[in-house]
């Protein structure tokens, strides 16, 4: 095999690189994008000119996009890989006003994807607390029979996420950055009814 081919192979790869974010980059699907001013873990994101699965299929546009990538990426049924005929009703929305504001999307027939946001830090990442609800609990809020200040009371999976939108890449890292068994061990300032914050620095990250 010749230097010349060898040095073909090198410089190929099948998933991505490392990119210094910068206008002038271009970003390929799978790269990873490095900002030095980011404090967060950096996850491949897809490249320019191309949406990403998670800002498909969203005619509607009343969730703002961090909360709804966050709940998109953790959902266990993604509605547009459905065959027509097996699709379930398709929800898209938000449960009361200020502190209180609670996101919900569909996540198969039984149950539902419930979000809110926590807060945004300097480097531009949107913190948002999401759980996984049941069809039945769902109702109940919808009916008024339970207060959104206990939305997450009865959800599962509760996770602390956090999103980064790549500006100009269509694009957006979603990442875990605390999980928990109930909302017993979330920290209230993270709870509906607390004010939405504005952090001074990223969240640590302890869900490895």
């Amino acid at each position: 095999m010749s230097d010349t081919n060898q040095g073909e192979e090198e410089q190929s790869h099948e998933w991505g690189e490392a990119v210094v974010a910068s206008p002038d980059t271009r970003v390929e699907p799978g790269d990873i994008v490095i900002d030095p001013d980011l404090t967060i873990p950096p996850e491949p994101v897809v490249g320019d000119d191309v949406s990403t699965p998670l800002e498909e299929d969203e005619p509607e546009g009343s969730i703002p996009p961090n909360p709804l990538w966050a709940m998109k990426d953790r959902r266990h049924v993604q509605w547009h890989l459905l065959p027509s005929h097996e699709r379930h009703e398709r929800i898209r929305t938000s449960l009361g006003s200020g502190d209180e504001l609670v996101y919900i999307i569909d996540d198969g027939r039984g149950h539902v994807m419930l979000g809110r946001v926590v807060g945004t830090s300097p480097s531009g990442c949107t913190y948002s607390l999401i759980g996984r609800l049941s069809h039945e609990d769902y109702e109940r809020l919808q009916r008024h029979e339970s207060a959104l200040s206990t939305s997450f009371d009865s959800a599962t999976e509760i996770v602390l996420c956090g999103v980064v939108s790549e500006q100009g890449t269509l694009s957006s890292n979603v990442f875990d950055v605390a999980r928990y068994d109930s909302i017993a061990d979330v920290p209230s300032e993270y709870r509906p009814g607390a004010p939405v914050q504005q952090l001074t620095e990223d969240l640590e990250i302890t869900a490895y």
